[in-house]
């Protein structure tokens, strides 16, 4: 479960970022007060969420450079989230689109001269801000370029369609990262066991088990042996992982009640 060359990721953080500044660039505030694809958000509150996405990830890795504690929302989730996914007590909509254009090209410079040993560096969270926990700042570029991948698409503005890079990287990471997210993230059905294999179309197959509280993922050569099997490309897996690709559109082998119950052992996103 390799994750991509970190430049190679930054570079793509890069890339979408761009994109994402010419399609909002030019946007009206009727056009960034429209809903966006995902449920009780609109345009405007992705671009806020964005903004302090890239001003967080940028905060952190300086911090880790200087070998300093640095925590993605300093105070608290519950506290400091709220305010974040909306603009600043009288600022402009086109201010908001500007500072969020602005933060991420402070952060695409930093990574630019980021070295190979940087990359590896972890940052670390203060006791009393938990968020993110222990993370390598390559890996922090890997969740920038998630970020900005999947809540592009969720704008609804036409933007390109996800990244072979992002694909690549993310699905295999995202799969790791499963036995934790089921300890530490939201509401679990912890009574959903069994086995699971995803299987990829055009690449790896993964083989997911629960029992108890204890959740495995290895890569697999042979895709046999799962009581349910869920079949897609690699793109289709991320989308249904990520929550943005309803179930129906995969192939599904085996138990259909234990693939149903997937996203509640492995709630998206």
């Amino acid at each position: 479960m390799k994750i991509s060359d970190p430049n190679t990721i930054a570079e793509a953080v890069r890339a979408r970022h761009a994109e994402l500044a010419a399609l909002l660039g030019g946007a009206d505030p009727e056009e960034l007060r429209a809903p966006s694809r995902l449920e009780g958000w609109d345009r405007l509150t992705i671009v806020c969420h964005l903004r302090y996405g890239a001003a967080a990830s940028h905060s952190i890795t300086a911090a880790t450079l200087e070998g300093r504690p640095a925590s993605f929302y300093p105070g608290g989730r519950e506290t400091l989230r709220p305010m974040t996914l909306q603009p600043a007590a009288g600022e402009d909509l086109d201010e908001v689109v500007a500072s969020m254009i602005h933060e991420a090209e402070c952060l695409d410079d930093l990574w630019a001269a980021m070295t190979p040993e940087d990359w590896t560096l972890v940052a670390q969270e203060s006791e009393e801000d938990l968020d993110l926990g222990p993370i390598a700042l390559g890996t922090l570029a890997l969740l920038r370029l998630t970020e900005v991948e999947v809540h592009g698409d969720d704008l609804a503005m036409q933007a390109s369609r996800w990244s072979d890079v992002f694909v690549d990287a993310a699905l295999p990471a995202r799969l790791k990262r499963l036995p934790t997210r089921r300890s530490n993230h939201r509401p679990t059905d912890h009574t959903v066991q069994g086995t699971w294999l995803l299987d990829a179309t055009d690449g790896p197959a993964f083989l997911i088990g629960a029992a108890d509280q204890r959740v495995t993922v290895e890569e697999v050569s042979d895709p046999a042996g799962a009581d349910a099997v869920i079949r897609g490309t690699k793109r289709k897996l991320l989308a249904f992982l990520l929550g943005r690709l309803d179930l129906a559109e995969l192939s599904i082998d085996g138990s259909r009640g234990l693939a149903d119950s997937f996203h509640r052992a492995f709630p998206p996103p």
